[in-house]
């Protein structure tokens, strides 16, 4: 018998519904149907508490198993809203065994095989990102969580069977709050994956971020170091985005070719980058 397999996202907030039908969901839409998924698009709150109000509905996403829509379905892939699907990618849950949560490692991608180079990557993403962590020990510290593993997950994907892992999902949002790293639930949610040892691994084009691609491949691609004064920067932050794009005849081949490289591209923390993909192309000719 067939799985019954969906895709489901939040898009809480017209600007995150408007950006999605604009620019995810012909490229969603063309990898569900290619790998038999029915897509789930949560546009409410599935919880209205004083609690759920006082931090980022990215919280919510640890609710979404026991939602009458989702808990009905065999395997349930998680995907942020700001990910960009290749749909010539593989099916996502083909190897993650019914037991197990199938997600990508936050650190793996910045990471290079050559001895030293992982560190001036994260060099870079710490001058960027103003990362206070080097490694996945530090980043349960300045959680505030035990550093007992060398793994984070990154959250932004997860591939999930509902009848096992809602337990899990729903004590994280109902026993955690924000942590002083501020990546909403993916610290906490990251341990008690970890701790409950039902981590697949998924290979990293499953949710490559495009800031690691920026940071490896397109180092060019990333700001200069921050020299003007707050005020300045909060202002040019307001009226620019994130920070000032770097030209666009530069920029698009590079997240073309990414976009290419891999299966889900994920722009956390730089979705203005997102409408300057071309989700059409299926080739190198097409750059």
């Amino acid at each position: 018998m067939k799985q019954k397999k969906a895709i489901v996202t939040l898009l809480i907030g017209q600007h995150y519904q408007q950006r999605w039908k604009t620019i995810c969901a012909k490229n969603w839409q063309q990898y569900a149907d290619k790998h038999d998924y029915d897509l789930v698009c949560i546009d409410k709150p599935l919880d209205t508490s004083a609690m759920a109000h006082s931090r980022s509905p990215a919280w919510q996403k640890c609710l979404i198993l026991g939602d009458e829509r989702v808990k009905g379905y065999d395997k349930v892939v998680w995907i942020d809203s700001d990910i960009l699907i290749n749909p010539n990618s593989p099916c996502i849950v083909s190897n993650v065994t019914e037991d197990k949560v199938g997600a990508v490692s936050a650190f793996a991608q910045f990471a290079e095989p050559l001895p030293g180079k992982d560190q001036m990557l994260i060099d870079r993403i710490i001058e960027f990102w103003n990362w206070p962590y080097r490694n996945a020990k530090e980043f349960y510290s300045g959680a505030l969580l035990p550093d007992s593993f060398d793994q984070v997950v990154q959250t932004g994907v997860m591939v999930l069977s509902p009848h096992i892992h809602n337990s899990i999902l729903e004590y994280t949002y109902h026993h955690y709050d924000e942590t002083p790293l501020n990546n909403f639930e993916m610290d906490a949610l990251s341990y008690e994956l970890l701790k409950a040892n039902c981590i697949h691994w998924l290979d990293d084009k499953f949710n490559k971020i495009w800031l690691a691609c920026m940071a490896m491949d397109y180092p060019l691609l990333l700001p200069p170091k921050k020299t003007e004064i707050k005020p300045i920067r909060f202002w040019k932050r307001l009226t620019r985005g994130h920070y000032q794009l770097p030209p666009k005849k530069v920029t698009t081949p590079a997240l073309n070719i990414a976009f290419l490289n891999n299966y889900f591209l994920h722009f956390a923390g730089t979705s203005q980058y997102m409408p300057w993909v071309n989700t059409n192309i299926t080739s190198w000719n097409d750059i």
